[in-house]
């Protein structure tokens, strides 16, 4: 049986949402179920996306979360895909609410699950991962939930100051494609 952390939402929600009810039974997958009203509740992870802007030169861009979680750890741009938006969408959308950056073109890289901690109770994500060529000279205007933006050598990250071990795996596997 799987253990779940203490900010998993079987482990934080005692009532059903529906009636109200305190007979919300967790099924230890994903299923919180209320015996009462016979509503359910599932647990899926919700889609985000992660993108790795590149210079010519070669060089990414990584932001600084302004909030929580991680504040003040390094990041890539992106977010949650909102409802009704294609994951194309939210890359552009995403891109430009947090630097300013128009994207013009996308190759996806690949998809990383992700357990995000947000005021005490977890979110899971699935992170839909982009690289995107910027044209030399782009400037980066921090804003929305990014207080800084910087451009660094992949070979230069220090991964002790990535926020989410998705975003770790993601420029590990964006930087082991660089040789190939």
């Amino acid at each position: 049986m799987q253990i779940f952390s203490e900010t998993h939402p079987s482990n934080v929600f005692s009532y059903c949402p529906k009636c109200g009810s305190g007979k919300l039974l967790f099924d230890g997958v994903k299923v919180l179920s209320c015996n009462d009203c016979g509503f359910n509740f599932y647990i899926n992870p919700a889609p985000a996306v992660a993108v790795i802007l590149v210079y010519p030169d070669g060089k990414i861009v990584l932001t600084r979360r302004k909030h929580d979680p991680m504040k003040g750890t390094y990041d890539l741009p992106g977010g949650f895909v909102e409802i009704n938006e294609r994951i194309e969408d939210a890359v552009v959308r995403e891109t430009f609410e947090e630097l300013h950056v128009k994207v013009t073109g996308m190759n996806y890289l690949g998809s990383f699950p992700n357990e995000y901690v947000y005021k005490g109770i977890s979110y899971f994500t699935c992170d839909l991962a982009f690289v995107c060529p910027v044209p030399d000279g782009t400037e980066l205007h921090p804003s929305d939930d990014v207080s800084e933006a910087i451009k660094i050598k992949p070979k230069d990250i220090d991964y002790r100051q990535i926020s989410f071990l998705s975003i770790r795996n993601i420029l590990q596997l964006y930087i082991s494609r660089l040789g190939d």
